[in-house]
């Protein structure tokens, strides 16, 4: 219930709210405590909402995933705070090669 959600005390991670649109996952996040943006970054307050779209797709043949949010508060920023992050699929331990400590 939405509303139960909206009454409760502000946390760190905040009440989400995630519903598809085609095939991308978008969630809204809000009744967060204030904090900053990036450890060294603009401050935001508890009426920030954030807003996530997780979307995976397919360029030139490759496989991508991409993160791109939307951080949106009235106390403390005059627009949209917009940043995203892409991942490319690689073959399966094409770049990991773990080792244990000992054989360091």
């Amino acid at each position: 219930n939405s509303q139960d959600i909206m009454s409760a005390e502000p946390t760190l991670q905040g009440d989400s709210i995630a519903e598809w649109d085609g095939a991308t996952l978008k969630v809204v996040t809000s009744n967060l405590i204030s904090g900053y943006i990036r450890r060294n970054g603009a401050p935001y307050s508890e009426n920030a909402v954030v807003t996530e779209y997780f979307d995976r797709h397919d360029t030139y043949g490759e496989q991508w995933f991409t993160v791109s949010v939307i951080v949106e508060d009235p106390h403390y920023l005059t627009e949209p705070y917009y940043t995203s992050s892409s991942f490319k699929l690689l073959p399966d331990n094409i770049e990991w090669n773990p080792v244990s400590c000992d054989n360091r």
